[in-house]
C-alpha cells in the first residue's frame, strides 16, 4: 500500500504543478530544492520530508495532506480578500484572481469572443 500513496504523490504534486503552468525548474527555485529531487517525487515515486511537502503545497495552494494522501483540498472560498491580495497575482488561479477583484468592489464578466457584439 505505500507505493501506492509514494505514487499518487508524484502525479498529483505533476497535475498542480501543471495545472498551475509551473515548471519542474519553478517549483523547485521556489521551494529551494533542486530539479532533480522533484523529478525525482513525480518520475521516481520519491517522497519529500514533511517540512519539504509544507513548502510544495503552500506553493501550489493546496494542504499538504492532499499532496500526501489525496484527502484534502484547501478550499479557496475559505481565504478572505487580504488572504488573496497577499499572493501575487502570477500566483493565483483565475478563480482566486476574479475574487480578489470582486472583493476590491468591482464587478468581473467573463465571455468568449463569440459572444463579442460588432
Amino acid at each position: 500500500m505505500k507505493n501506492k500513496t509514494v505514487a499518487n504523490f508524484g502525479s498529483r504534486l505533476k497535475q498542480l504543478r501543471e495545472e498551475r503552468s509551473m515548471t519542474i525548474t519553478e517549483l523547485a527555485r521556489r521551494i529551494d530544492v533542486t530539479p532533480p529531487a522533484i523529478w525525482h517525487w513525480e518520475k521516481r515515486g520519491r517522497v519529500p520530508k514533511a517540512a519539504t511537502i509544507k513548502a510544495v503545497a503552500k506553493v501550489l495552494n493546496v494542504s499538504a495532506e492532499f499532496l500526501e494522501d489525496g484527502v484534502h483540498l484547501v478550499n479557496t472560498q475559505d481565504q478572505g480578500p487580504s488572504d488573496q491580495l497577499s499572493m501575487r497575482p502570477d500566483e493565483m488561479s483565475l478563480e482566486q484572481l476574479i475574487r480578489a477583484i470582486e472583493a476590491k468592489g468591482f464587478h468581473v464578466r467573463i465571455s468568449s469572443a463569440g459572444d463579442r457584439e460588432i
